[in-house]
C-alpha cells in the first residue's frame, strides 16, 4: 500500500472533472459532502447489463458528469472520497491480483491518495502491490501531477 498527498489539487481536480486522464479507471464508490450529502455506488444496475459486458462497475467517465454536477458551485466540497480501480482486463500483470485500487480523499483543502490490491488467494509475496505502486507514482509523473510520498 502507498499514501500520497497531491500538491497540486486543482490540476488534478481538473483532470478527474473535465479531462479523461481518469476515464479508463473503473468507479467503486465515492462519498461527497457538500451543501448535502451524496453517496455513489459504481456498481452496475444488473438489468442493464448486456452478453458483452464484462465489468460489473461504471467506468469513469459515465460517473464523471454526475459528480461535476455535484461538486460545481463557488464553494469547494467539504469532503469528497473516490474509490477507483482497474477493470478486470487490465489487472493481468499484477500476479494474485483480484482488484487494484486507487483511493482519493479530499479534505480539508488537502488531497492524499491510497493504493491497495485485493488478492485472489492470500500470499506474503508483495510483487503486484509493488508494481502497483510503481504504476501509480509513474502514471502521477506521466501527467506532470506533483506528489510526496507518505513514511
Amino acid at each position: 500500500m502507498l499514501a500520497f498527498t497531491v500538491f497540486d489539487t486543482k490540476k488534478l481536480m481538473a483532470y478527474l472533472l473535465k479531462g479523461d486522464v481518469f476515464d479508463h479507471f473503473t468507479f467503486r464508490q465515492g462519498e461527497i459532502y457538500s451543501f448535502a450529502s451524496f453517496t455513489i455506488n459504481g456498481k452496475k444496475e444488473e438489468s442493464f447489463l448486456t452478453e458483452d459486458d464484462t465489468e460489473p462497475f461504471c467506468l469513469w467517465a459515465d460517473i464523471k458528469p454526475f459528480v461535476f454536477e455535484t461538486v460545481k458551485g463557488k464553494r469547494l466540497p467539504k469532503s469528497m472520497k473516490l474509490v477507483f480501480s482497474l477493470p478486470k482486463e487490465k489487472i493481468e500483470r499484477y500476479p494474485n491480483a483480484k482488484a487494484v485500487f486507487l483511493n482519493l480523499l479530499f479534505r480539508e483543502g488537502t488531497l492524499l491518495c491510497t493504493t491497495s490490491i485485493t488478492e485472489e488467494t492470500f500470499s506474503l509475496e508483495q510483487k503486484a502491490t509493488k508494481q502497483w505502486d510503481e504504476d501509480i507514482i509513474s502514471f502521477f509523473k506521466k501527467h506532470e501531477i506533483p506528489i510526496q510520498i507518505e513514511t
